[in-house]
């Protein structure tokens, strides 16, 4: 493809017994997002107009993980807290599901 997207359809999740919803909305002020228990794995898709920079259990920073504007992650970690922070002035609406 052109945009330099997969395209193809991979796994989404390991085998889980429950899933949960997050709705972040990242600012130039970094931000934690807190799942209710620990998951085992996560879709992470960025609805906004600018790119993201993740981190899971751990402060985020502009040099973490970045997801650019309408992309999507999926990562199998076991983690709690999902922190994102955008770039100065810039900001971003993701939407996560983690299982569990």
């Amino acid at each position: 493809m052109a945009t330099g997207f997969p395209d193809y359809q991979s796994r989404a999740f390991t085998s889980a017994d429950n899933f949960e919803q997050q709705k972040i909305s990242a600012t130039a002020v970094e931000s934690t997002n807190s799942f209710t228990q620990e998951i085992k794995a996560v879709l992470v898709y960025n609805d906004g107009v600018n790119p993201v920079y993740l981190n899971f259990d751990a402060i985020a920073t502009t040099n973490n993980f970045k997801v650019p504007s309408k992309a999507w992650i999926m990562i199998d970690l076991k983690f709690t807290d999902i922190h994102a922070i955008c770039a100065a002035g810039e900001t971003a609406t993701l939407y996560c599901v983690g299982t569990y």
